[in-house]
């Protein structure tokens, strides 16, 4: 592969949303970047890491709804290389797990673009961290699939089943939209009433777990209203193994907060914040020049959030 004259582009992995579980590698490239070309689901916090003057550009797609194609994103990373000395790509979660770095590691090469692939914590890993328990068990779980139900052009793919059938876990990604039909398709296969836990919106301020068996999980999803929210789905017998204790995260309390002063200090103290669970984002500095992709950002995000409460760092004791 021969390399152009063009930036480096870096794919990385922003983590299921608390800004506390991003890499080091992760964080520095994003507070070094000189462009990010972000998902939909990374914490707006996470980009305010970034320089202030830089432009962040949205390439998320929405699910069940018309969005930008991977062809044009592909395209806009390219363009950016081409600009810029350091791209940061961020996406959700880990890239390398249903994260599309493929197509875009393909097309970065095929340009000749130096690019570099950052892990992230994946949603599962996040999800039964926070039950206590792990994704494997000795004696329970020796075994763990990674599948989707999303898939091209809308089609739906039997799931293989063939792990959890010999005790092991299965991690649903993007299934939310359609769990009737999966959890009719592995009941129906299975013969079996395996234990369910879904959780939403994992390692962020407003997450929910439900749990169950896939015999009950559907009527509980539906009292909670939650079937268009994003969501991992874990199926299998290690979720029985989850402590009494961890099932009250729906349960903890936890405040939107929005942080004014100096750039550096709101960010140790947001990072404080969300060590405690909470959320927290940073007011609009007037005194910083900020990029109006950035600007335009936060100023909606300030409008539109409902925030408990407000801290001011030039009056506040630590």
């Amino acid at each position: 592969m021969h390399l152009v004259e063009s930036g480096k582009v870096y794919l990385v992995g922003a983590g299921p949303g608390d800004p506390t579980l991003l890499t080091r590698k992760a964080e520095q490239l994003i507070r070094s970047a000189d462009i990010i070309l972000y998902d939909r689901l990374v914490n707006p916090f996470i980009l305010q890491l970034a320089k202030p003057e830089i432009e962040i550009i949205d390439v998320g797609k929405r699910p069940y709804q018309k969005h930008i194609q991977q062809t044009e994103i592909n395209e806009q990373i390219i363009l950016a290389a081409r600009r810029h000395s350091c791209v940061v790509r961020l996406k959700g979660g880990d890239p390398a797990i249903f994260g599309r770095v493929q197509e875009e590691a393909v097309a970065l090469s095929e340009q000749g673009i130096a690019f570099e692939i950052v892990p992230g914590i994946t949603s599962a890993s996040a999800a039964v961290a926070k039950l206590g328990i792990g994704l494997t068990a000795r004696n329970v779980a020796k075994a763990i699939t990674f599948t989707t139900a999303s898939h091209c052009k809308g089609q739906v793919e039997e799931l293989d089943l063939h792990s959890l059938t010999q005790g092991g876990t299965l991690a649903i990604y993007m299934g939310i939209k359609r769990l009737p039909q999966i959890v009719k398709q592995i009941h129906q296969e299975t013969k079996t009433d395996f234990p369910i836990a879904i959780f939403y919106n994992v390692s962020t301020y407003n997450e929910q777990m439900i749990s169950g068996k896939l015999t009950t999980i559907i009527k509980q999803v539906e009292e909670q209203d939650l079937e268009m929210t994003p969501g991992i789905i874990l199926i299998g017998k290690v979720m029985d193994m989850v402590n009494e204790k961890f099932r009250n995260i729906n349960n903890m309390t936890r405040k939107n907060y929005l942080i004014s002063g100096s750039r550096s200090l709101a960010i140790e103290k947001a990072f404080e914040l969300y060590e405690a669970g909470h959320y927290c984002l940073m007011k609009i500095d007037s005194q910083q020049p900020y990029h109006k992709s950035q600007f335009k950002l936060y100023e909606q995000l300030e409008k539109e959030l409902k925030f408990d409460e407000r801290i001011v760092l030039d009056n506040y004791q630590y």
